[in-house]
């Protein structure tokens, strides 16, 4: 199988969840030896221009083939295609929205089978002819019709990088320095950041040594820098290219997600050995069942229950967890995980080899 040539299709305009799922996957598949390309749309300005740059350090050594801004709609779909034939993929493998449905279009003309991963929720437009499926977590798996589930396989998300080294800062530590919660994503209303500053306020009226910090930009920026101008112990850093100084001082972190397919930053904060504070949304309460430890958890979309799990996050009782905590990341090497991805390309393969008269 060294010669598996693999192609990622990604046609999304920023760089989140499933972009850093693409890329690190692509990376961990050129380190093992294999031929590995992102096609991904291209755009005008240096906001694009950085995003590009992003998807190139984070693929590496995998190359990135950038559909330019202006080749859209049939033009774009050419262009693609002159891309794909030029690299000769024995694989395609397709990531959200229309890189689905040009990957079904480009592996009729390239007679290879093509692979999509479901990263929010099945589709049929988008997924039902993918050769083969990827389920981030089991939960996907309801709403795919029984006929289809042949085809499909759960495979977790991983850690996208290794885990950076943290040390013990004076946040956590040092005396009357203060306790900091934090939380990394996009500001949207799925990830909950509006309830969470509501709920951080709730739980710590009169406290002046507790803080909360929050990493991401989106819609919901002006809502917050609201609610963090009227408690001036929350604080918004934007976007940031490098979190882990913020896991590295930070004395817990925070999921307060309305819906989490997964969540990839929950696994960073196990990286860092933080404790968790987790609403009970889709991927988490799967893939954190089997630790032994558990996360502080709360309901979703309620300031009370999660103001509550703040609260005894901050004051844990006797039997309660120790930090650091030693979160079992085992399940979540990238390198176990391209394997159980490279066999699934290698079962679409010989599909398709047994078809072919």
């Amino acid at each position: 199988m060294k010669a598996l040539r693999i192609l990622h299709l990604h046609l999304a305009r920023e760089f989140a969840g499933s972009e850093t799922y693409a890329a690190s996957l692509a990376a961990a598949q050129a380190k093992l030896g294999y031929s590995v390309a992102l096609l991904v749309r291209g755009g005008r300005g240096t906001t694009h221009a950085a995003r590009i740059g992003r998807w190139r350090q984070a693929a590496a050594p995998a190359a990135v083939l950038v559909v330019p801004w202006w080749a859209k709609g049939p033009l774009g779909t050419w262009v693609a295609y002159h891309y794909a034939q030029g690299f000769a993929p024995s694989v395609l493998h397709s990531h959200l929205g229309r890189a689905h449905k040009l990957g079904a279009w480009l592996g009729k003309r390239l007679k290879v089978p093509h692979v999509g991963t479901i990263h929010l929720r099945y589709k049929p437009a988008e997924h039902a002819a993918c050769d083969g499926l990827i389920a981030i977590a089991a939960w996907q798996l309801a709403a795919i019709p029984p006929l289809l589930r042949a085809k499909v396989q759960v495979v977790w998300n991983w850690l996208p990088h290794p885990a950076q080294p943290i040390t013990t800062l004076p946040t956590t530590k040092a005396k009357n320095a203060p306790f900091i919660f934090g939380s990394v994503g996009r500001l949207h209303p799925q990830k909950g950041m509006v309830t969470l500053a509501q709920a951080f306020t709730k739980a710590f009226v009169n406290n002046k040594n507790v803080r909360l910090e929050i990493v991401g930009a989106g819609p919901e920026y002006p809502a917050l820098a609201k609610l963090a101008a009227q408690d001036t112990r929350i604080t918004l850093h934007g976007y940031q290219t490098a979190v882990a100084p913020f896991y590295a001082r930070w004395g817990a972190y925070v999921s307060a997600a309305k819906h989490e397919p997964f969540g990839l930053t929950i696994l960073e904060a196990m990286a860092a050995k933080l404790p968790l504070v987790c609403t009970r949304t889709e991927g988490p309460t799967e893939f954190l069942a089997a630790q032994t430890i558990q996360p502080f958890w709360a309901a979703k979309e309620d300031v009370t229950s999660l103001s509550q799990a703040l609260l005894a996050c901050y004051q844990p009782g006797p039997k309660q967890i120790a930090k650091p905590v030693k979160w079992d990341m085992h399940p979540f090497d990238v390198k176990r995980v391209s394997v159980q991805i490279t066999d699934i390309y290698t079962h679409c393969l010989n599909l398709q080899k047994a078809k072919t008269p």
